[in-house]
Order: C-alpha cells, then structure tokens, then sequence
C-alpha cells in the first residue's frame, strides 16, 4: 500500500464509509470525500469547521460519534500537544488531572482529592454497595465498607489506592486485568465493552492491523514506536465529580498518526470510553478523522434507541466544542 493510500485507509479505518475504487492523491478534498462529505462539507473542514460523520453503536449501551476537521499544525506537532495534556487543558469540565510516571505510584496521586463535596463522598465510598451509583468491584466496596466512620483523608487515600491498584493491573493485563463493576445482580465489565468497542473497529482491523491487535492484546502487540501516556482526572460530568482512569496510545505510520484514548476506568455515570483518531498530513495543516464510543447503562432498554440518537448527538455537540478550543490552541 502506498503513503497516499495508507493515509486515506486511516480515516477509512475509523467506521465511515467504504474505501473508493480510486484514492491516490492526499491532498484534504480527496481525503475527506473519501469519509463521504459532500463538496459542500470539505469546505467546511478546509474554512476551519467541525463535520460529524456516521457510525453505527457496536452495542445497546454505546453513544457514538464521529468527527472531521483540520488543525492548522503537522501531525507530529498535534501529538506532541496531545501527550502534553492539550485535551485537558482545553476541556472546562476537567477539575484536576496528573500523569502516572513510569509503573505510577502513590506519588502520582498525591494532587487527587475529593473536593468538591469530600464528606458527602467520602460517605458515599463507606457506604458503598453493588449496583449504587459508585463504579466499584465487590472487592473495592467490600474494603471501603470496612472504613465505614472514617475521616476524609483516610477514606481519599484509600481511593487512591484503589485507583493505582486499577491502573497497575490494567497497566501489566489489559483488558483481563480490569476489575468488573459490581451490579445488584451481576456486574458490568468495562473490558467485555471496550473489547467490543474495538471489534467494531473493522475497518481499523483491515487497514491499520498493528494498532487494531495492540488495542485487543494490550499490553502486548505494540507497534513499532507507539509512545503511551497514563492519566487519572477528575471531571465534571454533568454536574457530578468523576474520577476517571485513562491510557492513550500514539502509533505512527510514517509521517500519519493513530491515536487512541481508552477511558477504562470511570467512577460513577457510565462505563467505559474508546475514542480512535487518524491524523494525516494535508497542505496546510492535518486532516483529522475521529469517532467515540462511549458506553453507558442509561440508553439501554426501552426506548434506547432514542435516547442513543439524543445522547449520542450530545455528545457530537460536547465533543464538537472541545475540538474548536484544539483547533485555535493549535495555531499557537
């Protein structure tokens, strides 16, 4: 496969529509009709606006989008800023963050508090139990029940604790190494939803097969010269505190980028998040190509398939804005 087309396969990959019979020249028009946009639609990527695509949910609880848009920057520069911490930077609803150094360790988590509200949530961890409104293993509510009466700190450091446990084992397993949720009856496996978030990915399996099998095989299966950053943060997802833990992987492909930022740890509201994103060199800057899965119990049974259509364009819209912030801090 040549460069050109290699570089179109990457925003093909990530779930638009089939490869065209022709697709050699690399310039943006021919990259993001080969995504289906309409003359009109290219123009708007090229003038600096943000244009969704279309890809379908692998599961009842996916919300899914999928974006196109031009940053005024080369592809090995806008990843540079990502690793930076860019996407945190620009994103208002993120209250604090830090990055695991090397395996991580306690260190790493001395900034995470449980501000705002720390008594309310301290309390809330003490008083957790299965299918609450805390994502917790039956291991994890078992040992934080034994805190019951427990000052804040003690309890903040026992959450960190659990958050570093969760992160070396997602760290040295993978998938296998992420404790499931536990439910009233049952529990809810964020690996099994990002397992089939990533199956989904076909034409990421065709195209970019290396960084299709990393994202099954994790730890093992890396691409020659994948570079991987480790965060935790804490958000403000729709008006509540959430911790999150989270892995992105940067996989080269010649002068083009695979980027992928896999949520795999969430403290409360969903389950799990995969966002997959081609970068690829234009004139004038990088073309890219970007789709979310994001997994959540709230749009399964009745009525899901309106509440994925309203959640998932929610999302487009909350995604939408943070790639307009990345976009104008990418000039400077």
């Amino acid at each position: 496969m040549t460069r050109s087309r290699t570089r179109v396969a990457l925003l093909l990959a990530l779930g638009f529509l089939a490869a065209p019979a022709s697709a050699q020249i690399p310039d943006a028009p021919t990259l993001l009709a080969a995504m289906g946009l309409t003359p009109d639609q290219v123009q708007q990527v090229m003038s600096g606006q943000i244009v969704r695509g279309a890809i379908q949910p692998a599961s009842e609880r996916e919300l899914v989008t999928a974006v196109a848009f031009l940053v005024h920057t080369t592809p090995s520069q806008f990843v540079a800023d990502l690793k930076a911490g860019l996407g945190t930077k620009v994103d208002p609803d993120t209250l604090a963050s830090g990055v695991f150094k090397g395996a991580g360790s306690a260190a790493d988590l001395a900034k995470l508090t449980l501000e705002p509200g720390a008594q309310k949530r301290a309390a809330a961890y003490t008083e957790a139990a299965p299918g609450g409104d805390l994502n917790l293993s039956t291991q994890e509510i078992a040992s934080f029940n034994k805190l019951a009466g427990s000052d804040v700190p003690t309890v903040t450091a026992a959450v960190r604790s659990a958050l570093l446990a969760r992160q070396t084992a997602y760290r040295q397993q993978g998938l296998a190494g992420i404790a499931p949720y536990a439910l009233k009856n049952g529990s809810r496996s964020p690996a099994d939803e990002l397992r089939t978030a990533t199956q989904a990915s076909k034409g990421l399996q065709r195209y970019v097969p290396a960084a299709y099998q990393m994202l099954l095989d994790y730890p093992n299966s890396k691409p020659a010269g994948t570079e991987e950053v480790f965060r935790w943060a804490q958000i403000n997802a729709h008006g509540t505190p959430t911790l999150t833990l989270t892995h992105a992987a940067f996989i080269p492909d010649g002068d083009a980028w695979v980027v992928v930022q896999r949520m795999y740890y969430v403290s409360t509201g969903f389950n799990s998040v995969q966002a997959v994103a081609g970068l690829m060199p234009v004139e004038g800057g990088t073309v890219v190509g970007y789709t979310n899965r994001t997994s959540t119990d709230q749009v399964a049974g009745f009525g899901g398939g309106t509440k994925r259509s309203i959640g998932g364009k929610l999302l487009a819209s909350q995604l939408e804005a943070l790639f307009k912030k990345a976009q104008a801090a990418a000039k400077h």
